[in-house]
């Protein structure tokens, strides 16, 4: 059966030793050798061929000479040259094998020894013509081809047609720099470096700007292979065949569903297609969050199945990869790498995480499809490796293996959980939180034993974790969600629901315990205060609103004390202001400040409510106020009799006008308004004469200044012109000046 894998990074790493093959006996005298590549592969796809340069630069840090270099050229490279300084140099080619995925490689003699930490540049171009074989396709209007480099220090760069319809390895990067000719030509450049460490970082836009731009640090480094990245490049749609049709989801919104095929395989992409249609909603409703774009595509890649890859699937995108050589499994892996669309790399952390959920929502999906699915027989390889082990290059085994215990592991999850609709529920919150992407095992485990109050210590024990190492974490862990366990349940107790606090939360899914006890601690303070405050209400008459439930399961503990705190505030206030008004009558303007803080409280505003309830009590004191001073106001009006200094103080006031409108804003029920009023018209009359002196002493000020102005101006005026230097306008000596303005306008005789 062939592999399955979620993303091509997979398909990269196995590639890079098939594609090296064994070096010849003359590139074995390369130790110690060293060597930083660019490649460019210039991909005329109507024309079916492939023009390739490759310069290399290599070091020698051995402590010998060496004699003969390495250049790894893909098999049937045409009018092959390679030069020194533009000069040929003397070569020994191994072709290379396509069927065994074996690159050529020429030796490069050296006229003399490339002695220690001495450099050396070579140069090479070939033509790829058409050909088609296990590797390699290169027709009219057809390019599938693998690319590769010098091994580590390389970069690769393809340059394919911007009007085709290209397919890239994740890893490669349209380039932020264009070349000219490139440009000119109708290409576009594409970036293949460190494609393993590009593809990783995905999520991390300053890495793939860096590596667009031709960081060195994004070279390709740790692989010691020379593969780099495939294309798939077609510009003659008849080469190709294109069925597309809009799929409807469950909640009714529509995706345009696409898949590009060799026309050859008509059949098989008719079926595909048809399977697809039918598991795409189905998917979506068993994983329980939307599918996050509006189209998906589906491409044929006769490339993938030459390493042993039946689909790929990439998840940041809405793209599928699939191939029609699995060995009799096409549907199980149509609905295979579609499932990844919703369990892939980029929400997930593993791969027993991302290929487990696909291999379980396949076996959950293909029934209702009449689609058999083989059997899995991990277990007949007597292993038990720990899943969260699959990919650690110190454990081995068969994909089989990793494949059918992951599966199953989920299988064993779900019922673990309490069936399909609490596995569902689970990992319909997968979505929730992207910020928490890529989600590790941890995760699903705490996410399962919020839903199911569950104890999943043992399974996954028993399935995920090396118990040696995980046994003492995972006590401690228990130690915390059993802590959180009994707060739940006093929280429900109280009315708070069955929630957690988001500070207590966020400990518990970042695994770190050591601050929970603690903050169970505080929030059994925070419930005694809750159950305090709406005992307070219910004496008080008042209902309990879900303000502070809501923010108890949202919140951090802080914010939820202070609620609580505005809660019990909020009721003292309707509290004393029922008593200090409880004389007065029903209709009463003061006591509608009371029903509208009973509102507000029961609509979740305890600020607000406070405030309206204060608003009633402290109206009711200001009218009282408000109608004495409006008294005191009447009788100074009465007895008000103003000297001259008065009279200017009552110029542009009008405290009659004030005096009406606080006896209206009285009788309206406003007594603040009232009593604002009242005593600004009071303070009129009363402050008439210091007002007035206050004015005068302004104006007198005023006309001293100005005063002042008009005697400086006419000093100015009085003073000579200034004594002009010689040359410079008439000019007349201190001797010789005269009193008479004619003197100006005269020089002295």
């Amino acid at each position: 059966m062939k592999t399955r894998v979620l993303a091509l990074l997979v398909a990269v790493w196995a590639a890079a030793g098939a594609l090296t093959g064994a070096a010849p006996a003359s590139a074995q005298q390369a130790q110690g050798l060293v060597s930083a590549s660019e490649t460019v592969y210039r991909l005329d796809t109507p024309a079916g061929t492939v023009r390739v340069h490759v310069r290399v630069e290599f070091l020698n840090q051995s402590q010998n000479g060496i004699t003969t270099v390495p250049v790894y050229i893909l098999p049937h490279a045409n009018d092959l040259a390679i030069t020194r300084d533009g000069a040929p140099v003397q070569f020994t080619l191994d072709p290379g094998d396509e069927a065994a995925k074996r690159t050529a490689v020429a030796a490069v003699t050296l006229p003399e020894p490339l002695q220690p930490k001495r450099r050396l540049t070579l140069e090479a171009a070939y033509t790829l013509p058409n050909t088609s074989g296990p590797l390699m396709t290169l027709e009219p209007g057809l390019i599938e081809v693998p690319f590769i480099g010098q091994g580590p220090g390389s970069w690769v760069f393809v340059d394919v047609p911007k009007s085709g319809d290209n397919v890239l390895d994740p890893g490669c990067l349209v380039g932020k720099d264009q070349p000219s000719e490139v440009k000119n030509a109708g290409l576009q450049r594409w970036v293949c470096g460190n494609v393993f460490l590009i593809a990783l970082s995905a999520d991390d836009p300053d890495i793939l700007e860096r590596c667009a731009a031709l960081d060195e640090r994004c070279r390709q480094r740790f692989d010691p292979g020379v593969f780099s990245a495939f294309a798939l490049s077609v510009t003659d749609e008849t080469r190709r065949g294109v069925l597309s049709e809009r799929v409807t989801m469950p909640d009714g919104r529509q995706v345009t569903m696409t898949l590009k095929f060799f026309r050859r395989d008509a059949d098989w992409a008719s079926r595909q297609f048809a399977i697809a249609k039918q598991a795409f909603p189905v998917l979506e409703a068993l994983f329980g969050f939307k599918y996050p774009y509006t189209d998906v595509t589906m491409r044929q890649s006769y490339h993938i199945a030459a390493y042993g890859i039946a689909g790929v699937a990439f998840s940041g995108v809405g793209q599928v990869l699939l191939s029609h050589e699995t060995g009799g499994i096409d549907d199980e892996v149509t609905i295979h790498e579609l499932a990844h669309q919703w369990a892939g790399n980029t929400q997930l952390a593993r791969p027993f995480l991302w290929e487990g959920l696909a291999e379980w929502a396949t076996r959950a999906v293909a029934p209702q499809l009449g689609v058999a699915v083989r059997p899995t027989d991990w277990k007949s390889f007597n292993l038990n490796e720990p899943l969260a082990t699959w990919g650690s290059t110190a454990v081995g085994g068969p994909a089989a293996y990793w494949y059918g215990r992951s599966g199953d592991f989920w299988f064993a999850y779900e019922e673990a959980i309490g069936g399909r609709q609490n596995m569902t529920a689970v990992l319909s919150r997968i979505d929730d939180e992207p910020a928490l992407w890529r989600l590790k095992e941890g995760w699903f485990m705490d996410q399962g034993e919020f839903l199911s109050d569950r104890n999943l210590d043992q399974l996954f024990l028993d399935w995920v974790f090396v118990p040696e190492t995980a046994k003492p974490l995972l006590a401690e862990r228990r130690a915390a969600h059993d802590l959180v366990r009994g707060l739940r349940s006093r929280a429900a107790e109280a009315g708070l629901g069955s929630g957690i606090p988001s500070d207590i939360y966020n400990n518990l899914i970042a695994w770190v315990f050591g601050p929970i006890a603690a903050q169970v601690a505080q929030a059994d303070t925070i419930i005694a205060a809750y159950r305090s405050a709406t005992e307070l209400a219910a004496g008080a008459g008042l209902a309990t609103p879900e303000t502070v439930a809501v923010s108890w399961g949202r919140a951090r503990l802080s914010e939820t004390a202070r609620l609580v705190e505005d809660q019990r505030q909020a009721v003292i206030a309707i509290q004393a202001a029922e008593a200090q008004l409880a004389g007065e009558p029903a209709d009463s303007p003061f006591r509608q400040g009371i029903a509208k803080a009973r509102e507000l409280y029961e609509q979740g505003d305890f600020t607000g409510a406070r405030a309206a309830a204060s608003a009633g009590v402290t109206g009711r004191v200001n009218a009282d106020a408000a109608a004495k001073l409006i008294a005191l106001a009447k009788e100074k009006q009465a007895s008000f009799r103003p000297g001259f200094f008065g009279r200017v103080g009552m110029l542009f006031t009008d405290p009659e006008a004030k005096l009406r409108a606080a006896e209206d804003a009285l009788a309206a029920g406003d007594g603040t308004r009232a009593l604002e009023l009242a005593r600004e018209a009071y303070d009129t009359w009363d402050g008439a004469a210091a007002r007035g002196i206050q004015r005068l002493a302004l104006l007198t000020s005023v006309m001293a200044a100005l005063s002042f102005g008009v005697w400086v101006l006419l000093k100015r005026l009085e003073q000579p012109p200034p004594v002009k230097p010689l040359g410079k306008g008439h000019y007349l000596e201190a001797e010789g000046r005269r009193g008479s303005w004619r003197d100006w306008e005269n020089t002295p005789e």
